[in-house]
């Protein structure tokens, strides 16, 4: 009798002379959520947390603890308990993910603010910024000033324009705020007065510089060349589109519905509630969307949602109302999680559907060709599986991405990709088919990134923490929500150049840039309530920007 070995682990069943093993089934039950998390102590510089033990069919491993999407630290599973370095004054929402031996991860315990108090009371105000000066380029002023002293230090400058705030200049860690601000897409042959005042950690603030008088040109000679508030907004706006008849659909993330509006922001109206959407106490619920591209005869609206169990793609016809009867469930079991969801929707060139979908807080899924975490998926838009995806039957399309949110492309059908980096670097990406970008060993260019294909341009995440783009002329726009600001970069072969910065504190967090059916753009906030899954707990806005050269 010939004995047949088989790579298997498990007991052995003696049948004869030879022995067979019988397999074992995979582990692919996460633990439960942690729960109970407190905080025990509070400094200047540190938090000490404390959780219940998390539960697990097998055992629990390791806990992973976040602020804000943030990963700070992991510790062994025997560990329910913490010491992590903070920020004095900076308010972090805090978590905590369990692991198994086999590397599923739980959802996201409660989360638990905390703000540390400062390390030295302070009530001193910096002093007045100096030798304030603008100078104008067509519809642009650039302003200047010498840098303020503190007996801490200096954070922050706000800029007013006529009295009114235009924008904030922030310091990150050790780095002092810049000494200038652009205010771009202001009126032609307008006469402004500016002024800059000093702020400290501590909300100390000096008062106004002298005046600065800055008379604009008679034309718009920069990138960008005005924007314009179209509505307010309670919710947060995640997803936008506009279809050819002018009508702008965008969703609001935690009332899980879609808003029409006429594009000068009048006829504003709910015209429906996505079914079978949840939110995750973070930033879950409705995100993409997307029109076919045959949606003057099909009507086919595209959603990336959050449910209870997973992301999901689903499609909905529109016709003035969402027809939710006519929904159709496209794909499910994106991995979902407090933060890490992506969402992103965008139709190729080629008619297929493609999606930026997030690790769900479970880093190893990026690597894992049999997770539809930490990818960007393409679809056809039956929700099939297209035969000339690089992996058969699979919808992964690229992987090794962390929680990427932005997708466009160019005048050459090729896709680019916006990614959040952990602590040290966002990514812009040119995406190839099959292409692995590297996470969870490379951040950016920072690990191991052998065999990774590299970003096209990388970013300090507090200088972006970018979410969506567009493509406008070969032009990319990225809207950035840390750090509040628009970057436009010209498309160049393979290469991003002539890299500028817009409204750089000028509107807070930018989560979402698209293009508009005259070649322009929508612009999305994202300000506050951002990080939990309460409606209507924010104060919005959705711009038109004017580009320009």
């Amino acid at each position: 009798m010939r004995s047949v070995a088989l790579s298997l682990v498990g007991p052995l069943l003696m049948v004869g002379p030879a022995a067979v093993v019988s397999p074992v089934a995979a582990d692919t039950t996460p633990p439960s959520a942690p729960a109970r998390l407190r905080v025990t102590a509070v400094t200047c510089d540190s938090v000490s947390l404390r959780w219940s033990a998390a539960t697990d069919n097998v055992a629990v491993t390791g806990y992973d603890v976040y602020h804000d999407g943030q990963l700070v630290r992991s510790v062994q599973g025997g560990s329910t308990q913490a010491t992590l370095p903070a920020v004095g004054g900076a308010s972090w929402g805090w978590y905590v993910n369990a692991r198994d031996a086999a590397g599923n991860v739980s959802q996201a315990g409660p989360t638990v603010s905390v703000t540390p108090p400062f390390c030295q009371a302070d009530t001193q105000a910096p002093t007045v910024p100096t030798g304030l000066s603008g100078v104008a380029s067509g519809t642009t002023v650039t302003l200047s000033w010498a840098a303020a002293t503190d007996n801490v230090a200096v954070t922050a400058y706000v800029v007013y324009r006529d009295g009114v705030v235009a924008g904030t200049v922030s310091g990150s860690g050790a780095n002092p705020p810049a000494t200038t601000f652009i205010d771009s897409g202001l009126r032609a042959d307008t006469a402004y007065r500016y002024a800059v005042v000093a702020r400290d950690a501590q909300g100390n603030s000096s008062a106004q510089s002298a005046a600065a008088a800055v008379t604009t040109g008679g034309a718009c000679t920069s990138g960008v060349c005005g924007s314009s508030q179209v509505t307010a907004e309670r919710d947060l706006p995640w997803g936008l589109v506009q279809i050819s008849d002018g009508t702008v659909l965008y969703g609001r993330r935690d009332v899980f519905d879609i808003v029409a509006m006429n594009p000068d922001g009048s006829g504003k109206r709910s015209v429906g509630t996505v079914p079978g959407v949840q939110g995750t106490n973070g930033e879950g619920g409705v995100l993409g969307l997307a029109v076919s591209p045959e949606f003057a005869s099909d009507r086919w609206l595209y959603i990336y949602h959050t449910s209870a169990t997973d992301n999901r793609i689903v499609r909905i016809r529109y016709d003035g109302t969402l027809r939710t009867e006519t929904r159709e469930v496209l794909l499910t079991g994106i991995p979902r999680n407090k933060y890490h969801n992506g969402g992103r929707l965008r139709f190729g060139p080629d008619g297929m559907l493609y999606a930026a979908a997030g690790d769900g807080q479970d880093p190893d899924q990026a690597q894992d060709l049999a997770s539809l975490g930490g990818k960007v998926l393409r679809l056809r838009p039956d929700g099939g599986v297209p035969g000339d995806n690089p992996f058969a039957g699979s919808y992964v399309w690229s992987y090794g991405h962390r929680n990427p949110q932005g997708l466009a492309f160019d005048s050459q059908g090729r896709l680019w990709q916006q990614e959040f980096g952990n602590n040290v670097m966002d990514e812009t990406n040119l995406v190839v088919k099959g292409g692995n970008y590297g996470w969870p060993a490379c951040e950016g260019t920072v690990g191991d990134c052998a065999g990774s294909v590299a970003p096209v341009r990388t970013y300090p995440v507090a200088a972006a923490s970018c979410s969506g783009i567009a493509i406008v002329r070969d032009v990319l726009y990225i809207a950035c929500l840390r750090g509040a600001r628009l970057y436009r970069a010209s498309i160049s072969g393979s290469s991003l150049t002539d890299v500028q910065q817009y409204f750089v504190g000028t509107y807070g967090r930018l989560r979402t840039v698209e293009p508009t059916i005259d070649g322009n753009l929508w612009l999305t906030t994202s300000s506050g309530g951002d990080k939990d899954s309460t409606p209507n707990n924010s104060n919005e806005r959705i711009f038109k920007v004017a580009v320009g050269l």
